[in-house]
């Protein structure tokens, strides 16, 4: 075996965990698809939404991280695959890059996908001068708000000038390629140098317009159906992207923060810890890069590890979140396809780490069997570089953070659909062979539907009733935490003002208000979820009353399996920058007050124009969008309990025709017990 190849083989060992699920996700499906084949036709719907979820299924891991932190190229060297991305991206001209591994939801005939925005997104940038211009608005920068929608208005006569006919056919529109090309990918994510692009060069051409990108691969040492969002975090100039960011991040199960050994925590960018303290902190992973242009690597990783727990303490995070230490630039020179080259310096930073026994149970190859390798060799080079990389640590963190969070549920979610579709054909089976009798005389199909029906209703209805409820409170909390945090505000504002004086110059962190708002939504959606439960018991009960009374079935036991509720999505919105976050000129002006009582007015007024967007947001964006999913699973379920009670009073009515003498046209029931 080569040198490179042995170290792709440890490069893919740390998908290990995360293939060996796939392997049983495939083999329910295979299952489930063997089932849906001798099926009873009244649960053909709900096998058919069963395998529609195992498509589906792909675990979406985010990435953010501090400018120069080398998100891109650690990118590159977590799916093996050397300069992929353009490495080099200016903040505010990235774009949302997915890398969809193994993908079977890939476009025909495409490789990579490209999305613009559309007219409403780009006039509005214009118009408001992105959110820095609606924030410097509602703060009283008026002056300030003019530069900026001028800076973004000549930003945007320079694209349409630049791209001229074609701008109008780009806008909302896609690209989409059968191949992935390095200079393809170039033009849409990679920022451009505005006087190469006057000359003709490409590079960067589409960069302002594009939305999102997304690229397939297909890799056989990679797992199939996950997605790496490389995104361009929440500080690009005019925060025209923020949004876009916090929706990918959202959606992920897994958030890998990338921080430079230069910087850690210690200077972290604030939007960092705001997106931090929004999702689940066991579904953080901190990554520091580039420890190789560290010094002495061993010895700095102890002092940078500390200062990280220091900062994340502050907001309680210290005990969930996981650090891990490497080098995207080591990984890749582990897997280059031609010669190892490495630059002096970090040559000798990986000497040190060899030295110091870092990785060294992962360092044995078949080429380089012993724990420490020669780095004077190219196996033990390699050997030594993925070793440190952290990369195959990075994968077994990102593989047990899947198959422990949406794998296991997923598989919980299959098993617990499909008894219930088992237990309710075995049901109607069992009906089926005991012939005529037990549904009441005169009873039909289509007073049957009428009661499903009025069951239906009165459960949705009270499940309405009860979510509007949970929502008013909601509302009434956050409310709550926000007067709260102005009245703490306005006193260490006073307290400011007596030592200092009136015209100095304050701050006041809103992590507070943003994790009271946080720790209000979570209480929210426990209790939505409650309320799921408590709707579909009803459902349980009347169709329990419906099978006794009326269809003469008693079902064993009392309870059912329940459908699985979903995990609803961090609430990212509250990392949204707020003008209180902001540092600056014109934001160091704004927090001087000339009197103690135009301070408080002044500040609790940009609070209320603020906060209060944040809150509609976070309601009708966040927690909305969860109530209509929980009602319709709540709704579906009441709908497949529909089509098992209607299964059982045509076996029945069947059974009475045969016993009249009249034929039956359904078939011999089949073995449908596969998943017992």
């Amino acid at each position: 075996m080569s040198a490179s190849s042995s170290a792709r083989q440890s490069h893919r060992e740390g998908f290990e965990d995360l293939n060996r699920f796939w392997e049983k996700l495939d083999q329910m499906e295979e299952a489930v698809t063997s089932f849906s084949e001798v099926a009873l036709s009244f649960v053909e719907e709900p096998i058919e939404r069963v395998l529609e979820k195992i498509r589906a299924f792909e675990p979406q891991v985010s990435v953010i991280g501090q400018v120069k932190a080398g998100k891109s190229t650690l990118l590159n060297a977590l799916i093996g695959e050397v300069g992929l991305l353009p490495s080099d991206v200016n903040p505010w001209t990235s774009v949302i890059t997915a890398l969809h591994l193994n993908s079977r939801a890939r476009p025909p005939q495409t490789r990579a996908l490209f999305r613009f925005f559309d007219a409403h997104e780009w006039d509005r940038l214009v118009a408001t001068g992105g959110r820095l211009g609606e924030m410097s608005e509602r703060a009283g920068f008026a002056a300030e708000a003019k530069a900026v929608r001028a800076q973004v208005t000549e930003m945007r006569q320079t694209t349409e000038a630049r791209l001229g006919a074609e701008f109008d056919r780009l806008i909302g529109s896609s690209h989409a390629f059968p191949t992935i090309q390095k200079g393809v990918i170039d033009r849409y994510i990679c920022y451009g140098d505005p006087d190469d692009l006057e000359d003709g060069a490409t590079e960067g051409v589409y960069a302002d317009l594009t939305k999102s990108a997304d690229l397939y691969v297909d890799l056989p040492d990679l797992p199939k159906g996950l997605c790496l969002r490389d995104t361009p975090g929440v500080n690009d100039t005019f925060m025209m992207r923020e949004q876009i960011t916090l929706n990918a991040i959202s959606d992920s199960r897994v958030c890998v923060v990338v921080l430079s050994a230069h910087q850690a925590l210690s200077t972290m960018d604030l939007a960092l810890l705001r997106i931090i303290c929004s999702v689940e902190a066991r579904e953080v992973l901190i990554f520091v890069n580039r420890i190789d242009e560290l010094q002495d690597p061993p010895a700095e990783i102890e002092r940078i590890t500390a200062s990280i727990r220091k900062t994340l303490s502050r907001i309680g995070l210290d005990d969930w979140i996981e650090i891990l230490f490497g080098s995207g630039y080591w990984a890749n020179c582990a897997l280059a396809p031609d010669s190892c080259v490495m630059t002096p310096a970090s040559r000798a930073a990986l000497g040190r780490m060899a030295e110091a026994g870092a990785g060294q149970a992962a360092v044995r190859t078949e080429d380089c069997p012993e724990d420490r390798p020669d780095l004077g060799t190219e196996a033990g080079l390699r050997a030594a570089a993925m070793a440190a990389s952290g990369v195959p640590a990075l994968h077994r963190a990102i593989a047990k953070r899947v198959v422990e969070g949406p794998g296991r549920a997923i598989l919980s979610d299959i098993r617990a659909e499909i008894d219930a579709i088992v237990e309710m054909s075995e049901t109607v089976e069992t009906v089926a062979q005991q012939g005529p009798g037990g549904a009441r005389e005169g009873f039909g199909l289509t007073e049957l539907s009428l009661k499903l029906a009025d069951l239906r209703d009165m459960v949705l209805k009270d499940f309405d009733l009860r979510a509007t409820e949970v929502r008013e409170g909601l509302r009434e909390r956050l409310e709550r935490g926000k007067e709260s945090f102005v009245a703490a505000a306005i006193e260490a504002l006073q307290s400011h003002i007596d030592l200092f004086g009136e015209f100095s110059a304050w701050k006041h962190d809103p992590t507070s208000l943003r994790m009271a708002m946080k720790t209000a939504f979570s209480s929210a959606t426990a209790k939505l979820r409650r309320e799921g439960e408590v709707a579909m018991e009803v459902v349980l009960d009347g169709m329990q009353a419906i099978l006794q009374d009326d269809l003469g079935v008693w079902r064993e036991g009392t309870s059912a399996d329940f459908p699985e509720q979903p995990v609803h999505k961090a609430p990212t919105v509250l990392a949204r920058t707020l003008s209180l976050d902001l540092e600056g000129p014109w934001w160091r002006r704004f927090w001087k007050f000339g009197g103690g009582r135009a301070a408080e007015k002044r500040y609790r007024g940009l609070i209320e124009a603020e906060v209060a967007p944040l809150i509609d947001d976070l309601l009708t964006d966040v927690f909305d969008p969860a109530t209509l999913r929980t009602r319709e699973i709540v709704e579906t379920f009441a709908m497949d309990q529909g089509g098992f009670a209607r299964a059982i009073l045509e076996c029945a009515l069947d059974s009475r025709k045969a016993a009249a003498g009249a034929p039956s046209d359904r078939p011999d029931p089949a073995d449908r017990r596969l998943f017992a």
